[in-house]
């Protein structure tokens, strides 16, 4: 959900994530074009590192999460939303998929 938060905050960086079933991993966010655009540093088995997990309208918090099967088969695009809960604390919700929540990379 977009909150006062997403327009104040500079999210640039490296932040670690958990994502459930997997691992924690870390992810650089980077501001493109009005959208905060995250890529995985260190990946899984469906989506590996240097591919976009996610990306989020800086306004808005409305985006997209990418989701694949293993081997990176049939990767796609699906609705979802970022929720920034502190200048620390972020979480991508990949609507009907699930949620990762992540905290910065000191």
């Amino acid at each position: 959900m977009p909150n006062s938060l997403s327009a104040t905050i500079d999210l640039a960086g490296e932040w670690i994530g958990d994502y459930h079933g997997h691992f924690e991993e870390v992810i650089r966010i980077d501001l493109a074009e009005g959208r905060w655009v995250a890529t995985k540093i260190t990946g899984d088995e469906n989506v590996p590192a240097g591919e976009v997990t996610w990306r989020a309208d800086t306004a808005t918090g409305k985006g997209e999460g990418q989701i694949a099967g293993e081997g990176f088969s049939n990767p796609r695009f699906v609705p979802g939303h970022l929720e920034i809960l502190s200048p620390d604390r972020i979480v991508f919700h990949w609507k009907k998929v699930g949620r990762v929540e992540y905290r910065r990379d000191d």
